[in-house]
């Protein structure tokens, strides 16, 4: 039915935006304006989500085609331009609750997801640029990459809140060498997120993800792996939330190297190897 809805019989009339009014027997017209709407949809990008999982939520919202969006992130020229230490945006797109208008293009709503990461951090970053540096100068990378690689990495790994600066910590202290034998951050879910840039790569095969696999651990040709190399990953490895990003920054002074999962959520933490080995032992 067109704009204008007449009946001359008892019945219901239906105009275009689908409202119903009984007549009866006299004439009755509905005039609904047709007018362009724009829908608005609110989306929750969660702690920890990855530039593809970011992606697939705003495209299942319909804020922004999957591929449109993912394409934004990877443009480097595009992603330096809003400020990323980095060749694309993984990291940056804050965790958080949005309203979006439908069919946004991509570009702005990567840009609104960066301007709020640059808001909301901004009262961390107060104080502490020259720890920030201090990252970058043990990275050998720019500082802020590094900060948000390791918040990053830290997001990963911790359950509850107290103990994303305890984690961070352990990082830290291989970062730097702090016992030359122990040097390699070995964090599981680096390897999981080299497989899905790195999809085609034999160890990835089959993997879709999920969990870290022996050959995915083993794979030196795997970037991010980081059981076989002795720094930080290239980038980060998803989207960390503030929690993960203060306990990078307020990370206490410790001596552990290692932590094991108990099974609740919460690790055991050691400073020696043969320590680590009992704490296996007793979760595991």
């Amino acid at each position: 039915m067109g704009g204008r809805g007449v009946s001359r019989t008892r019945g219901i009339v239906v105009g275009a935006a689908g409202f119903g009014v009984l007549v009866t027997g006299v004439a009755v017209g509905l005039l609904v304006q047709a007018r362009a709407v724009r829908y608005e949809t609110r989306v929750v990008l969660r702690e920890g989500w990855t530039v593809y999982e970011v992606a697939a939520a705003l495209g299942a919202a319909g804020v922004v085609g999957e591929a449109e969006f993912l394409a934004a992130c990877f443009d480097r020229e595009f992603v330096r331009g809003l400020g990323i230490p980095a060749d694309d945006a993984e990291g940056f797109l804050f965790p958080d609750t949005y309203r979006f208008y439908a069919r946004t293009p991509a570009r702005e709503v990567l840009t609104r997801l960066v301007d709020n990461f640059r808001e909301k951090t901004g009262e961390l970053r107060k104080g502490r640029e020259a720890a920030i540096r201090e990252l970058g100068a043990a990275a050998g990378e720019d500082g802020e990459l590094a900060w948000v690689t390791l918040a990053s990495m830290v997001e990963a790994e911790a359950v509850v809140d107290r103990e994303r600066g305890r984690i961070a910590a352990v990082m830290w202290n291989r970062l730097v060498k702090k016992d030359p034998e122990v040097t390699r951050l070995q964090v599981d879910p680096t390897a999981v997120y080299g497989c899905r840039r790195f999809s085609g790569l034999e160890s990835c095969r089959g993997a879709e993800g999920r969990a870290a696999t022996r050959a995915m651990l083993d794979d030196a040709a795997n970037p991010y792996n980081t059981y076989r190399r002795d720094a930080l990953p290239p980038g980060p490895i998803g989207n960390p939330g503030l929690a993960s990003l203060r306990g990078v920054l307020g990370r206490p002074e410790t001596d552990d190297l290692f932590y094991v999962a108990r099974g609740d959520g919460t690790h055991e933490f050691s400073r020696t190897y043969e320590e680590h080995r009992k704490a296996v032992e007793r979760w595991r």
